[in-house]
């Protein structure tokens, strides 16, 4: 996000509009938005080593990414890249959890918007 001014003054005109009861489910979603970014590109970039690994799949887990080994003979990966894979998983649980945040913090505000609206 190029200027995040924006949705700090969207936020402050939630805030305005709905009253001071929104000010923690802005606040989180504010939150969970910027660490979202911060999540999605440092996963982007984030390399365990793997060949099959591209930037477009960094919401992926490392087993939905590799190709399963048709022969047993094949060498076994090092413990280092085992840990960046667990490492990197774990980022990507982070990244699921922020996603279903942000859903529900976001259709609790719209509900507000819809309720003052309506009501």
């Amino acid at each position: 996000m190029k200027n995040p001014f924006i949705l700090i003054i969207g936020a402050i005109l939630l805030l305005y509009i709905l009253g001071i009861k929104a000010f923690w489910s802005i606040l989180v979603l504010t939150i969970s938005i910027y660490l979202l970014i911060f999540i999605s590109n440092y996963l982007k970039q984030f390399e365990t080593g793997d060949q099959d690994q591209t930037s477009k799949d960094f919401w992926k887990y490392s087993y939905d990414i590799r190709k399963f080994k048709k022969s047993i003979w094949e060498p076994k990966e090092s413990s280092k890249i085992i840990n960046k894979k667990i490492f990197k998983d774990r980022l990507v649980n982070c990244y699921w959890v922020l996603v279903i945040i942000i859903f529900f913090f976001g259709c609790y505000l719209f509900v507000g918007i819809g309720d003052l609206i309506l009501g």
